[in-house]
């Protein structure tokens, strides 16, 4: 709250005081964007009690501006972005270089998103995504001394290039920097595949999205892993990965509509049988973004 505060002021805003109380439901540490949503709705409400037009994207940079330099976590935009400027039955297509975003038509009544919690919860998350921002950065460089300012960051690099150059890298360099490169290709081609209604490949995308943030990045953890693994195993589930930083929270599972109360059982019963944990699961759609609701 005090770093969305602070970063609204610095842009020249005067805000009054205020007593707030937050009351939520979104489980903390779980990859679910706890605190994006505190931030937005931090912003949103003071900009309401202080009459100011703060524009959406706008709001979701100076929450990001908070806790990169509140909270010293050197995180995305995805998050804000998403929580700002969600909408009703569509996701959100992100370019982060220009600050560009799309929505995408996503209501087919056949498939439905599925949230799965592990239940587990580590304090690796700021350190380990600080130093993956810094190996990446590390990659960027290489890239940019090899081809010039044509690479601002590996989004700019090739597969073709990538794989002419990275015997050079440190090995944990070149697979933190094959994961980037590939999972930027995979969220092209899941755009694509979610526009032509292709959820099959969508779901592929996911499960080959998974491998690599276990294998390349490495932030995945054995309950993560676990509850990937159960759920392809079920019928009806197309698709499954991890989500958020990593290291412990949840998985976002895609499936057939028909299937979600026995998925819903079935991976309870088996993740509690070989963890002793009972997984929160979470049936959900796409909604609006944080709005100001007025009783």
């Amino acid at each position: 709250l005090m770093g969305v505060v602070d970063e609204i002021q610095k842009t020249g805003y005067i805000l009054q005081g205020a007593n707030i109380i937050f009351i939520s439901n979104i489980p903390q540490k779980a990859g679910l964007s706890s605190s994006a949503a505190l931030e937005i709705v931090t912003a949103l409400t003071m900009a309401e009690l202080n009459l100011l037009k703060i524009e959406p994207v706008k709001m979701a940079r100076l929450c990001q501006q908070a806790e990169n330099n509140f909270v010293g976590v050197a995180c995305g935009i995805m998050d804000q972005y998403v929580s700002r400027l969600g909408r009703k039955d569509n996701v959100l297509f992100i370019d982060c270089r220009t600050n560009n975003y799309e929505l995408i038509p996503f209501r087919d009544s056949n498939y439905q998103i599925v949230i799965c919690d592990s239940k587990i919860r580590r304090d690796l998350i700021n350190s380990e995504y600080n130093k993956r921002r810094e190996e990446c950065k590390k990659a960027t460089e290489f890239f940019t001394h090899r081809f010039g300012h044509k690479v601002q960051a590996l989004r700019d690099v090739t597969i073709e290039e990538f794989k002419q150059y990275q015997e050079q890298l440190p090995e944990t360099i070149a697979r933190r920097a094959r994961h980037v490169i590939l999972e930027n290709d995979r969220v092209q081609a899941s755009k694509k595949a979610i526009e032509a209604g292709d959820y099959i490949t969508f779901g592929q995308l996911m499960i080959e999205s998974h491998q690599s943030l276990k294998v390349d990045y490495e932030v995945s953890c054995e309950e993560l892993d676990l509850l990937v693994d159960l759920a392809l195993k079920q019928e009806g589930v197309l698709g499954a990965r991890m989500t958020g930083a990593g290291f412990g929270g949840c998985t976002v599972n895609l499936l057939k509509r028909e299937k979600v109360n026995i998925f819903k059982k079935t991976i309870q019963k088996e993740y509690k049988r070989i963890t002793g944990i009972i997984p929160d699961i979470y049936i959900t759609i796409p909604a609006d973004g944080a709005k100001v609701l007025k009783f």
